[in-house]
């Protein structure tokens, strides 16, 4: 199905290999596994940094944790205005480090969970088809 040779499927189904960016979008498109592109990405120095989902989550669970993140509208506009706030002089002070930190936190866990949001959304898809 995506034209590669046994040998080199095998090894990178065996963790011999590690399949290129390119590979892992192929893989996961022809096995209608979107979770495939964490998985491989999280290995990469990049991807250490941002922690892509690596299975599938149903809906209705999906919907349940961003509802509980997404109480705190309040939070968010206080997020917004914080890091212009630190932004404005094109470095992060000391008496700023925690609070960036904070922020960027917050904000990778609202990527995380947006990012679940569509592997879940593909692969209801893909269960109609």
């Amino acid at each position: 199905m995506l034209g590669w040779s046994v040998r080199n499927l095998q090894a990178i189904e065996q963790e011999d290999r590690t399949p290129t960016p390119v590979r892992v979008a192929e893989m996961a498109e022809a096995y209608r596994a979107p979770w495939l592109r964490g998985y491989y990405c999280n290995r990469c120095p990049l991807g250490t940094l941002w922690r892509r989902p690596e299975s599938n989550v149903e809906l209705q669970q999906l919907a349940l944790e961003v509802g509980l993140e997404s109480e705190d509208y309040e939070q968010e506009r206080a997020d917004a205005h914080d890091l212009a706030m630190i932004a404005l002089d094109r470095k992060i002070d000391d008496d700023e480090s925690s609070r960036y930190n904070a922020i960027v936190q917050r904000m990778l866990r609202r990527a995380y969970l947006a990012e679940m949001a569509l592997i879940s959304g593909e692969t209801a898809k893909e269960r109609e088809n």
